[in-house]
């Protein structure tokens, strides 16, 4: 019987570069050869294609009481069994429990997540400290204070963050985050309200030069963004009223922000009820209305991309008093969401079904993004090296 290793080594790559990237790394301690093949940068694109390709896995970060009493930050990885499903018309979720201790902050428990991108997840401590890591491959970067930090013997200013941005630039393959900040009480200043990006290539911030403050933009619905078709998208406001909600869309590349409007509903959706999806390859817009008599939800889809953009109505949901709160689409057909009783559960937008996540029960702070497991480094100055693939 032949073994694994007497394979030809095109089809161990093969073989290999299916696999998610925390069983790769155990596997780089099996032979030579294969932590030499794991680590080629080659690999680590073909590997992570695969992972883009599949999609099977979702990313939930949580906050539970720890055994010492202490509120505490925690990940949540599932992924679906694929085979299984087409075997059987029935999928096997699948849920792994992670904390994340940072090594130079190990009293920091609680943390801001702020996006993923390629098996890299964006963190902030203290709104103030930016953290990419890779909880795969175990990696961690802190990335350098901001270009707007006062120089030293420089009056101190108070400034508070109002969005992030983590995602990939297709054109400069590289990896960048953008960071929204308001600064309070600074006089002299033009806008109170500066943009500032980071590049994982050069490992630098360096200022983006518009003034948001002029284009009537005041708000933002929450800190972090939503990364599709290379750009960043934020729900935005200009001043307390309803009827002043846009999408602020910033483009990753060519380093642009453009308003762009709502759907045309009638529900009545509070600003906090609005939330912003990737459905199918498009921009999806969730309204919910819980205080109806009879909980309602719709649906939208982009149809049109651009600042005139055109939306057409997709689905409404009506009379289902469980669901609270939409927060990621997952396997092209269903709707992770919160109920009222802070559980996970997905509803399946063809049968109208409602199945439990296997999360365990958490306090009600929560995020979920589509998430994929790959080799992919944080370390400074890191370009991967695409050959002929394509990211997105």
């Amino acid at each position: 019987m032949a073994r694994f290793s007497d394979l030809p080594e095109e089809l161990v790559v093969e073989i290999l570069a299916y696999l998610p990237a925390d069983s790769l790394m155990r596997f780089k301690c099996v032979q030579k050869s294969w932590y030499s093949l794991i680590a080629k940068p080659k690999f680590v694109v073909k590997q992570l294609c695969n992972q883009i390709y599949n999609k099977s896995g979702l990313l939930l970060k949580c906050r539970l009481f720890n055994d010492c009493g202490n509120e505490e930050s925690i990940l949540s990885f599932l992924s679906f069994d694929k085979n299984t499903e087409m075997l059987h018309s029935e999928d096997h979720v699948y849920a792994v429990d992670e904390v994340i201790h940072f090594p130079f902050y190990k009293d920091r428990l609680l943390y801001p997540f702020f996006g993923h991108c390629h098996g890299i997840v964006c963190i902030s401590l203290r709104y103030v400290k930016v953290i990419l890591c890779n909880s795969a491959t175990r990696e961690f970067r802190e990335l350098p204070v901001s270009c707007f930090h006062p120089s030293p013997g420089s009056e101190e200013v108070v400034c508070l963050p109002l969005g992030f941005g983590f995602g990939y630039d297709p054109k400069t393959n590289d990896y960048k985050v953008v960071r929204i900040l308001y600064f309070i009480d600074n006089p002299g200043c033009e806008s109170p309200i500066k943009v500032e990006m980071y590049t994982l290539s050069t490992d630098s911030w360096r200022k983006v030069n518009i003034n948001l403050f002029a284009a009537g933009i005041c708000f933002l619905q929450r800190l972090e963004s939503l990364y599709f078709n290379r750009a960043f998208h934020w729900m935005a406001w200009g001043d307390f009223h309803e009827s002043d909600s846009f999408i602020l869309s910033f483009d990753i590349s060519d380093e642009t922000f453009k308003k762009i409007a709502g759907p045309s509903s009638t529900l009545n959706a509070r600003k906090d009820s609005r939330e912003l999806i990737v459905l199918n390859e498009s921009l999806a817009f969730v309204l919910h209305d819980a205080s109806a008599v009879q909980s309602l939800m719709e649906i939208w889809i982009m149809d049109e991309v651009g600042v005139k953009a055109k939306w057409k109505k997709l689905l409404t949901i009506e009379g289902n008093s469980r669901l609270q709160k939409p927060l990621v689409f997952w396997k092209s057909d269903e709707l992770v969401m919160e109920d009222k009783t802070g559980k996970f559960c997905r509803y399946n937008l063809r049968t109208g079904e409602i199945k439990d996540l296997p999360v365990r029960r958490r306090l009600r702070k929560y995020s979920a993004v589509n998430y994929l497991s790959s080799l992919v480094s944080v370390r400074a100055g890191n370009k991967l090296d695409l050959g002929n693939h394509s990211l997105t």
